[in-house]
């Protein structure tokens, strides 16, 4: 590896070095931007930057010689003045790896080439000649004392792109940021250079028209809500290129010494930045720096970037080569996904046939969070398009790139929660998509794994009849200052009641079910999780609160007597557990939500021998009707509603 980054870095100079006894003046290879097309024989493939780092007067100069011909453009990003799209496939043909706006119609088209192609495997393409590069087109800054210039917020690709060419031609401009990293080039290593002193692009200006609010204002609060509940204090972040993805941003706010690791810096991020949340303190490496590949941003992030000591510029290969990813610990990856199937195929850059935006880093960055020490990997999309139609599907369309595969999936979130998937089997990854899709797409999506055979037939779908009542999570601190965390059950708790049930001591089994019961079967566990909210209710306590591996320390429920209609009430407490007033605070947050169910009634039938349960009940100050019959004692409570 150390071999390849000096071949990346050194072997272009080496090169020149052998080809010139003397370096030509700096001054002495000025040209003009007319002068430029000159350079440039027809056939070639030429680089050129991204966003604001395009060499926007340079490219317009070279597209208006009518003279060349058969000229492709390789681009990151397409974005601002591109004059290159609206010419004759014969003249100019753009080739990218991720495309907004006006390069994703021509890509629609069939005019612009799309290369489906990770953030961190670019690189390859460039050095080993799979891709070939005549002529690279970049955006500097002025050369210092030393003969060196900045690539400013253009890191991305522009060093491999350097290396590989055949001819470099700089667009030199004051405007340019100055920024610290993998971001200086010698003048030795520039054939020819333009001067063009005019302030750069802003994002705005990049992208005019650009829809940046892809989710409703409700869809994004309760998305970002989920997201936010997965991001500890003190983690660092990465995000993909994606719209959604950069209106969760300003939800961060609320937390506290974040670090960033990440392809590009946006005026968002800057923001966070600005006011003390992304710090960099906490990071394991490169702490106290802020670590970005490229900007786009308004003039205030131009600012901010030149010669900050903070900010570091590094080559999307080394920003996404997951072994690197891997190492800064509590790295939290966010991707947008378009679409996912209730086995965990995640769809980033097309839906069918039709292509969307790009693959970007997305793959790399799930796969080096899913590495990292407390790291978590986080796709997020919402319930239903634009359209209306579910965007958690059975089987992803004919034609849809696989993007992040079912193996790498770990969380998947849209505004009706999070499901977490990593190491789940395919009925536990379906019960968990199906909860956090679209209500109204709920049982339809259900139908469709019992008829595959994902799920088994006798799944009842009955949580899925009404809504989950979120408004009932709350969390609770023990005795013994232990904090739990308290929700309704849902269907893919199957596998957690029954853990519970065999950590239960014989004695309360038979406390709890009045006889000596060695197993409850998939079907009764399946009626006690898959319930409808709108008349039964089952609340679990879980421990510990914040962890995709929690385990049921408690449980109360109650289920409607058909025979009188009035709510029959249980509750249990694992043994290792009693003592700490679960079995209190269970008891009074079902009376709690019953009252706001408007139940007038509850009963309950308790074995005179368990006094543990009968002290909770007749000293719940809650008014009671008992009468004992064989050893049983048989309570009526009268809610106050």
């Amino acid at each position: 590896m150390i071999e390849f980054w000096r071949k990346l870095s050194f072997g272009r100079t080496l090169s020149r070095i052998s080809r010139y006894n003397k370096k030509p003046d700096w001054q002495a290879k000025r040209i003009e931007l007319a002068d430029v097309a000159e350079k440039i024989p027809n056939g070639s493939n030429i680089t050129i930057g991204s966003t604001s780092a395009t060499a926007h007067a340079t490219l317009a100069a070279i597209v208006k010689d009518k003279h060349l011909v058969d000229i492709n453009i390789l681009q990151f990003i397409v974005g601002g003045e591109l004059p290159h799209l609206e010419e004759h496939p014969n003249r100019f043909r753009t080739t990218t790896n991720f495309a907004f706006d006006k390069a994703l119609q021509k890509i629609r088209q069939g005019i612009t080439d799309y290369v489906p192609v990770s953030a961190s495997k670019v690189n390859r393409l460039f050095v080993e000649r799979l891709v070939p590069v005549d002529i690279a087109i970049i955006k500097v800054t002025p050369p210092n004392k030393q003969g060196m210039c900045c690539l400013g917020m253009g890191v991305d690709f522009a060093r491999e792109s350097i290396a590989a060419a055949k001819l470099v031609i700089a667009e030199v401009s004051e405007y340019m940021p100055w920024t610290n990293g993998d971001s200086l080039i010698h003048t030795d290593d520039i054939d020819w250079w333009v001067k063009h002193n005019v302030r750069l692009l802003t994002a705005d200006e990049l992208f005019p028209n650009l829809n940046k609010n892809v989710l409703s204002a409700p869809v994004l609060a309760k998305i970002a809500e989920n997201v936010i509940s997965e991001i500890p204090d003190g983690a660092t972040l990465k995000f993909d290129l994606n719209m959604a993805v950069n209106q969760l941003v300003p939800f961060l706010k609320v937390k506290k010494d974040l670090g960033l690791h990440t392809d590009l810096l946006t005026d968002e991020l800057l923001q966070l930045i600005k006011s003390g949340v992304i710090n960099n303190t906490k990071k394991n490496i490169q702490r106290g720096k802020t670590v970005v590949s490229h900007a786009s941003g308004g003039n205030a992030l131009f600012r901010y970037i030149h010669r900050n000591p903070e900010v570091e510029f590094q080559s999307l290969y080394k920003i996404n080569r997951i072994d690197l990813i891997a190492q800064q610990d509590n790295l939290i990856a966010i991707i947008g996904g378009l679409k996912v199937d209730i086995s965990g195929q995640v769809a980033v850059d097309s839906v069918g046939s039709r292509f969307y935006t790009g693959i970007g880093s997305s793959d790399d960055s799930i796969r080096g969070a899913g590495y990292s020490k407390g790291g978590k990997p986080i796709v997020v999309l919402p319930s239903t398009s634009v359209n209306g139609n579910s965007n958690i599907l059975f089987a992803l369309p004919k034609g849809t790139g696989v993007t992040i595969t079912r193996q790498d999936v770990h969380y998947v979130i849209t505004e009706y929660g999070t499901a977490f998937l990593f190491g789940k089997s395919i009925r536990e990854r379906c019960l968990a998509l199906i909860d956090i899709a679209h209500p109204d797409c709920r049982k339809h999506l259900l139908e469709q794994a019992k008829d595959n055979f994902y799920i088994h037939s006798e799944q009842s779908g009955n949580s899925y009849i009404s809504a989950y009542p979120k408004i009932l999570e709350c969390t609770h601190q023990t005795k013994q200052d232990k904090k739990v965390f308290m929700r309704p059950i849902k269907a893919l708790d199957e596998d957690r009641l029954r853990d519970f049930f065999h950590k239960l001591s014989d004695q309360n089994v038979y406390m709890r079910y009045f006889s000596h019961v060695r197993s409850l079967p998939q079907k009764v566990l399946k009626q006690y999780s898959d319930i409808d909210y709108a008349k039964d209710m089952a609340l679990v306590v879980l421990y510990p609160p914040e962890s995709t591996q929690q385990e049921i320390i408690g449980i109360g429920q109650w289920f409607i007597d058909q025979h009188d209609r009035v709510p029959e009430l249980a509750f249990q407490v694992r043994d290792d557990w009693q003592g700490q007033g679960l079995g209190n605070f269970v008891f009074s947050r079902l009376i709690e939500v019953a009252k706001s169910y408007e139940i007038r009634q509850l009963k309950a039938d308790v074995l005179a021998s368990n006094s543990a349960m009968n002290r909770i009940f007749e000293t719940s100050g809650i008014p009671y009707h008992r009468k004992a019959e064989l050893g049983v004692f048989s309570y009526v409570f009268a809610l106050e509603v």
